[in-house]
């Protein structure tokens, strides 16, 4: 039977400040698990703060267990 766990990942203010270190940053951070045994089930993001454009960002991942 296969035991399936979730987990959820929130980078909190991603904007317009420092992007691309931001997305450099969160690239490595899903290559690197993406790598080991979860995998990247779906994102999310939500805005925070329409002034000075800052959302939050949600990794859902899977791992499944044989």
């Amino acid at each position: 039977m296969t035991r399936t766990e979730h987990d959820l990942e929130i980078y909190y203010a991603v904007g317009n400040t420092n992007t691309s270190r931001q997305e450099s940053g969160i690239g490595d951070i899903i290559k690197k698990i993406n790598s080991l045994v979860f995998q990247l089930v779906s994102t999310s993001t939500a805005v925070i703060d329409t002034t000075n454009h800052f959302s939050n960002l949600y990794l859902f991942w899977e791992k499944k267990y044989e």
